[in-house]
């Protein structure tokens, strides 16, 4: 800067010497420079502020510089000042005491005291439009604000003085509010956005450096971009105050289309020592636009913070365009076996989300406490050589106990197992399809189900995918398969046309193994087949469906038992919510194995309650005295009451809670009674979550003959995952061996498997050796 002076004072000395030249000659004066810092409001200017010099009041620009032009000024600035001292004036000069003002950005800065400096001279003025004797610098800040669903919603804008010390008076400031693509009115109503302002005043009290303004937002329930509108600083009272920012920016967020928040229930097992980790996966319906936040703790149930799991909770904000967060809670350690302990997540304060849940819960396992199964082997498709078994759908066994089969459905296969009955292990012996040898003609599309004769000399396939019925021989000794016969929907048979078998889905067996009865879901049916015991062919014999008389229940039908005195028979109708029994004519009549409609139990109507909604699978005690059915629409095991006449009466649902021992049942599918009679297990899975919810439910049946008969208590349920084993994706159909020793699993998810289980109630119950299992 002194180089710059020096170069003026040289000018202005030659200047001096051309004064004495002789007066008609034209001689510049030299300029008055003004120089130093510029800030804006305390803060160093950046490159590209403008710093002018005007003329007052008329403004007439004499100079301006750009901050950062010239690199040897650095962050200073420079005004030279054009100069006049002879007459006539001329236009955009100064003469020394003319009145001249600084500027800042546009905001005035400094006012020359007395005009502008004598010519050739220099004067160091350092600028900030706060150094102007105006008072604090004043700045409002933008808000963001979700216009609610009804009423208003308040808009609160921060506003601030940037003064060390408050200033000891109070500063009043006006402002207004102005429309831009969100549009104000007098009052809430259609198309206005929010209360306009026009007069108001803000005031910061003496001693303070903030105040707010608030400015009232319309809710509603239009679908609709977010809007904006301003808020504008207007004017200090007393003109105390300049404004470092005068306009903010008011951004309404809509909130009519706001994704939703899913939280998944959590197990974990109680760690033996130190400590685990239950982690839930929070997750959007969808991804927002604007960030996504709510606020979450930790409440006890049976669980206690600080003995069972570490309190936990905060703020989660999900950035826009991501759609999940984890929320961990620490599990503890405490050395005592116990049975399952629950706590649970409470959600609040949404911003752009929608909570169709305010609780997630976690259930404290641990693994010492009275398991009910084991898992102890799986036959996985792709795995030890087994092949076939994608997508299983049903698993028998032979009557023997040394083979087992299931229903490959993605591999349009029947798969063969050896079985240990020792262990319970599967080993993999052949996969039957239409390219084995001698197959060629057996219709496997798609097996859905799989019945086994009495003997263990046949098996019939539910072939979905081939509407058809197909009879395979099976040597009892080795038990190998061979084709014998397939029986297609609406194909000849001798003389009669084959219904009935539209998409066909389940079979069963009448006790005598006279009759083979087949369920048709598109058709909505359920077929008969006469059976020869010693061949084991099946003849056509009649066909039920919907459009019958007192059938028109009859829809998707989708599980069927036989009574074990084969006096009914029972069919669940998932579609119409409705159970359908069937008296059944005896085999040595004259019309063997014909069905007739004995009653119609349907959701809700009539005597009978809530409680069959999505009626799924179906089996019954062994007694015959009880009926259990999985309610998928329930989320739950319906129990029925049989009376003599074969007519059913709903007891009652036990139904998935989750704050209750019943934290499985989510999609209930398949159910299975064990042979003794003491134990019935219920497969879920629900199918928009089924890594989350794929589950085993076991329960304990009362065996007396009491009011409490068949009543189901909660023993244990069973996740995939638990203990890491992760072959329970998505199971179905079941299997429980005659020794009352293993139960068998079709998991469909995943590669496709045969879970085996053994039963660990036995052994609970008789391990003192003074008491015998009763049959």
């Amino acid at each position: 800067m002194n180089r710059i002076i020096s170069a003026f004072m040289h000018r202005f000395a030659v200047l001096l010497v051309f004064a004495a030249l002789p007066v008609h000659a034209t001689v510049e004066a030299p300029d008055h420079i003004y120089y130093g810092a510029v800030t804006l409001f305390g803060q160093p200017a950046a490159n590209g502020t403008v710093v002018e010099a005007r003329t007052y009041p008329d403004g007439e620009l004499l100079q301006r510089y750009v901050v950062g032009s010239r690199s040897h000024l650095g962050g200073q600035y420079a005004l030279s000042i054009p100069m006049d001292q002879v007459d006539p004036r001329r236009e955009g000069r100064a003469r020394p005491g003319d009145p001249v003002r600084l500027f800042v950005s546009g905001q005035f800065a400094y006012e020359v005291p007395g005009g502008v400096g004598a010519v050739g001279a220099t004067t160091k003025v350092d600028l900030d439009p706060q150094n102007a004797g105006t008072g604090p610098a004043i700045r409002i800040e933008d808000a963001q604000v979700y216009e609610g669903d009804e009423g208003q919603t308040l808009a609160v804008l921060d506003v601030s003085m940037n003064v060390i010390a408050s200033p000891a008076r109070p500063v009043t400031v006006f402002w207004e509010t102005r429309n831009d693509t969100a549009v104000g009115g007098a009052a809430c109503g259609p198309g206005v956005d929010f209360i306009q302002r026009t007069n108001g005043a803000l005031v910061i009290p003496a001693g303070a450096l903030t105040a707010s303004i608030a400015v009232q937002v319309c809710g509603d329930t239009v679908v609709e971009p977010d809007e904006s509108f301003t808020v504008v600083l207007l004017s200090t009272a007393d003109d105390f105050g300049v404004f470092e920012r005068s306009t903010a920016t008011v951004t309404i967020l809509d909130d009519d289309n706001v994704p939703t928040l899913r939280v998944g229930n959590v197990r974990v097992a109680e760690p033996p020592v130190g400590t685990n980790t239950a982690r839930f996966l929070a997750t959007l319906s969808r991804s927002h636009q604007n960030p996504v936040s709510f606020t979450w703790n930790t409440q006890n149930g049976t669980a206690q913070a600080g003995q069972d799991y570490v309190a936990a909770g905060g703020t989660v904000t999900i950035p826009a365009g991501e759609t999940s967060s984890y929320l961990d809670v620490e599990i503890l350690a405490d050395g005592i076996v116990e049975p399952d302990e629950t706590f649970r997540l409470f959600f609040s304060n949404p911003v752009s989300l929608g909570l169709p849940q305010t609780y997630a819960y976690g259930t404290i396992v641990d693994p010492a406490h009275d398991p009910a199964l084991q898992e102890t082997d799986a036959a996985v498709d792709g795995e030890d050589g087994v092949t076939g078994l994608a997508s299983p759908q049903a698993v028998v066994l032979s009557p023997d106990g040394l083979h087992a089969y299931a229903a490959g459905s993605a591999s349009n296969a029947v798969v063969h197992f050896s079985r240990d009955p020792g262990t319970g292990a599967l080993g993999f012996l052949a996969a039957y399809k239409t390219s084995s040898a001698g197959f060629a003609d057996a219709r496997l599309q798609s097996p859905r189900d799989l019945a086994i004769s009495n003997d263990g000399r046949f098996i019939y396939v539910a072939a979905y995918g081939s509407d058809a019925v197909t009879m395979l021989e099976r040597d009892v000794d080795t038990g190998a398969l061979s084709f014998g016969q397939s029986l297609v929907h609406q194909q000849p048979q001798g003389s009669a046309q084959v219904q009935g078998l539209d998409d066909v889905v389940r079979l069963a067996l009448s006790p005598d193994g006279a009759q083979l009865y087949a369920l048709g879901r598109t058709s909505n049916s359920v077929a008969t087949f006469q059976r020869d015991a010693v061949t084991g062919m099946l003849n056509y014999s009649a066909v039920l469906a919907s459009n019958a008389p007192g059938l028109s229940k009859l829809i998707q039908p989708s599980g069927i038992a036989v009574a074990p005195d084969g006096a009914q028979v029972y069919v669940t109708a998932r579609g119409a919510n409705a159970l359908v029994v069937f008296n059944r004519q005896a085999s040595s009549t004259g019309d063997p194995g014909k069905l007739s409609v004995n009653s119609v139990l349907e959701n809700g109507v009539g005597t009978t309650p809530s409680g069959l909604a999505g009626a799924f699978g179906i089996a019954l005690s062994p007694d015959g005295r009880q009926v259990y059915v999985a309610v998928e629409g329930e989320n739950g095991v319906a129990l029925l009451d049989r009376a003599a006449d074969g007519k059913l009466s709903l007891r009652e649902v036990l139904r998935h809670d989750r704050e209750s021992s019943l934290h499985g049942l989510l999609g209930a599918r398949e159910v299975e009674v064990a042979p003794n009679g003491k134990e019935v297990f219920v497969t879920a899975s629900d199918s928009e979550h089924p890594d989350e919810t794929s589950s085993l439910t076991v329960f304990r049946r009362d065996t007396g003959s009491g009011p409490q008969a068949g009543k189901l208590s909660v023993h244990r349920t069973i996740f995939n995952g638990d203990n890491g084993l992760h072959h329970l994706s998505v199971p179905g159909a079941m299997a429980a061996s005659g020794d009352d020793r293993y139960l068998y699993v079709t998991s469909s998810g995943d590669n496709g498997a045969v879970v085996v289980y053994r039963r660990l109630s036995a052994d609970v119950l008789f391990s003192d050796g003074f008491e015998a299992e009763q049959p």
